[in-house]
């Protein structure tokens, strides 16, 4: 129980802002996911300006 309320003391502002707005940073975590992607894949691209053409699409 100690573990879970300083845990939850940790994050009370997150959680208090979420209950307030209704918003999550799920939409951020997706477009984390797809950059992280399109870097990995980025080994191949033979310019900087090929990596940021692929980005500018999401």
């Amino acid at each position: 129980m100690k573990k879970a309320a300083k845990s939850l003391y940790k994050h009370i502002k997150g959680i208090l802002m979420h209950l307030k707005t209704g918003l999550t940073n799920a939409k951020i975590e997706g477009m984390n996911s797809k950059l992280r992607t399109f870097t990995k894949r980025a080994y191949g691209f033979k310019s900087f300006k090929c990596l940021s053409i692929t980005i500018s699409w999401l």
